[in-house]
């Protein structure tokens, strides 16, 4: 007589913390996907991930709270991809730069899967405290990875009073609108000019655009 096969709730209570909370996040970016911000609810990630409310709350004060950490997880495993391939280019500031771009444009982040899942985290920026705060953080941490690339860069060019935080925010703004059209019509532009768009961005620093980020005297 074959065994009684262990109860999805059963299996969560033997997992330990950090694995459950890996499950219960995975459920919820998957709901994301499906359902939005507002079609997302407690019930329906317990659903996903076969377990209790009672179980969920334990882990998680509210809903927001849950996505908030989605979030988190989700642009941390992005910007450590990015990081990694700097890390691994050649050590000057031109070919970090490269290497930024060219991962920000590899197949997982242009994942089209990946499109509802932010619709979602953007609706839920705009009022969920803890998606605020998520947001205020990784964008920060996104941010301070491609400005080191760009200061590195104005070392080098001996480029003075430059303007990194905000030149980091220029090039992050035109990525996040290509990732986003592409995103939604793949046909506008393939990925190969999208690189093509923001090496050349790169060059006009070098080029002389660099001034345009100095800081006032």
């Amino acid at each position: 007589m074959s065994a009684t096969p262990a109860r999805p709730e059963a299996r969560f209570s033997r997992m330990e913390p950090v694995q459950r909370r890996a499950l219960l996040v995975d459920a919820t970016f998957r709901c994301l996907q499906k359902h939005g911000f507002e079609g997302t609810s407690i019930r329906r990630i317990c659903a996903e991930a076969g377990v209790s409310v009672g179980l969920i709350n334990h882990h998680y004060r509210s809903k927001d709270d849950l996505v908030a950490e989605t979030y988190t997880w989700l642009t941390q495993r992005i910007t450590g991809r990015l990081r990694d391939a700097i890390d691994t280019a050649a050590n000057d500031g031109r070919s970090r730069l490269s290497a930024f771009i060219r991962a920000s444009f590899a197949d997982d982040i242009f994942d089209a899967g990946l499109l509802d899942a932010y619709l979602a985290f953007w609706g839920a920026a705009k009022s969920a405290e803890p998606m605020v705060r998520a947001h205020a953080e990784s964008y920060g941490d996104y941010r301070a990875t491609l400005a080191q690339a760009l200061l590195q860069l104005a070392g080098e060019q001996g480029w003075r009073g430059f303007d990194g935080d905000l030149a980091s925010i220029a090039l992050a703004a035109m990525l996040d609108g290509l990732w986003l059209e592409y995103s939604l019509n793949p046909g506008t532009f393939s990925r190969e000019q999208g690189m093509l768009v923001c090496e050349a961005w790169v060059d006009g620093l070098i080029g002389g655009g660099y001034r345009r980020f100095e800081r006032p005297a």
